[in-house]
């Protein structure tokens, strides 16, 4: 159920979350310079960060396997496709980057893909990889700036764009990559976005547009920006869009309360209790939206989405071809730092992807027989335990994250007329 709020309390919540974001890419930064300086112990750095957010994603700064599967199979076809796009001409669009636009960049959790892409493309067609970091933390992008930096890329020389407005977000280049940094503003409506967003696009779509981890889960519903509205923009920006969405499996406990708070305030018809209710409701207004509370005992505000409702999103906003994957079953700081947890999250997408859902039983009941030293015969079902009553029940039921796919309907419209009639 959705519960109308005032424009003076959506509007503080908001400028809250932006403050609550910068002060922890703030102490991120920090922590990364006092580890580039060796005044501070990675290894225990690392794992008092992962604590900090319940999913794991705070402390991860690398793409998850899934992502960087899916997001090389973008970037290859996305070279392939330029090499014969007969707009340039073949021989320029051959000598252009593979331009990408991140959508919600963060501190530049995909830096490290960026550079071993940069030197996939140019071992493997010649090309370079430009990326667009787009964000409105200040401070994420000063800690991607300075991580990029350590990565060994350096100042170009003529630098312009956002360097102009904020001093420390000039951009940079090296490794046959190339990063600009663009600071957008919570407060700006999601078409003046996209008009930003088109000056540094240029002459040419961007090639994939990457909107990571929770991106569009951190965006309210507000009168002048919305999830919706910026995939509709995306839309007109970028030929394939990559998105990386929150299930409704994080939180739960959060989710529960936050529609409470909702139940709670369509129930009531005292006006002093929807009053004393509206704040505190604040952004998570609508079903699975909520806030989650962090160490620091900052809220930060989450919105879940199921598998059918994220596939309609894409559409609706001009995808088509849109494609569902899971990103991961497993919190993402464990992926990364156990070995065996990355195994099994790996071996359970594979076998519910490929439709296997007995195979991934076996696999699990075989795996919990032999943490807990019992025999498997003790652990036989005559039923399945996952959900198979419709494509992407079992996504639901299981995924953490999603990874959704599609490939602009808009931008290949617009390509088709500028197109001579002959070539049409």
């Amino acid at each position: 159920m959705a519960v109308e709020v005032c424009d003076a309390v959506l509007d503080d919540a908001v400028r809250r979350q932006v403050a609550a974001y910068d002060e922890r890419f703030l102490q991120g930064l920090r922590e990364a310079q006092q580890r580039a300086t060796g005044t501070e112990n990675a290894e225990a750095q690392a794992k008092a960060f992962g604590k900090r957010d319940a999913t794991g994603v705070e402390a991860v700064h690398d793409t998850m396997p899934t992502e960087r599967a899916v997001f090389t199979r973008l970037l290859a076809e996305a070279a392939a496709a330029a090499a014969s796009d007969d707009d340039d001409g073949a021989a320029a669009a051959a000598a252009g980057p593979v331009n990408v636009l991140d959508f919600g960049c963060g501190d530049g959790r995909y830096l490290r893909q960026y550079l071993r892409s940069a030197a996939s493309l140019q071992e493997s067609c010649g090309r370079e990889l430009r990326v667009v970091a787009y964000e409105v933390s200040v401070e994420a992008l000063r800690s991607f700036h300075f991580n990029a930096l350590q990565a060994g890329l350096s100042l170009c020389s003529a630098s312009a764009g956002a360097s102009d407005l904020q001093p420390g977000l000039a951009s940079l280049s090296g490794n046959h990559l190339h990063l600009d940094f663009v600071l957008g503003s919570a407060e700006t409506s999601s078409e003046a976005v996209g008009q930003m967003l088109q000056t540094w696009r240029g002459s040419r779509a961007f090639d994939v547009a990457v909107i990571g981890w929770g991106t569009l889960s951190s965006i309210p519903r507000l009168p002048h920006l919305s999830p919706d509205a910026f995939l509709a923009v995306l839309a007109r920006l970028s030929r394939r869009v990559m998105n990386v969405a929150s299930t409704t499996n994080n939180h739960i406990r959060f989710q529960r309360e936050c529609e409470a708070r909702r139940r709670a305030y369509a129930e009531t018809t005292r006006p002093e209790v929807r009053e004393w209710l509206r704040p505190k409701i604040g952004l998570a207004n609508f079903p699975l939206s909520y806030y989650y509370k962090v160490d620091t005992g900052q809220l930060m505000f989450y919105a879940a989405i199921t598998a059918d409702s994220e596939l309609a999103r894409l559409k609706q906003a001009g995808y088509s071809d849109v494609r569902l994957h899971i990103c991961n079953v497993i919190n993402f700081f464990d992926i990364q730092t156990k070995p065996r947890a990355a195994r099994i999250n790996a071996a359970v997408i594979t076998l519910l992807e490929r439709g296997d859902a007995w195979g991934t039983q076996l696999l699990l009941s075989r795996a919990v027989a032999k943490a807990f030293g019992r025999p498997q015969s003790s652990l036989r079902s005559g039923s399945c335990i996952f959900d198979g009553s419709s494509k992407h029940a079992v996504f639901d039921q299981v995924a953490r994250y999603f990874i959704s796919t599609g490939y602009s309907e808009v931008v290949d419209e617009e390509k088709s007329r500028k197109r001579p009639l002959s070539d049409a």
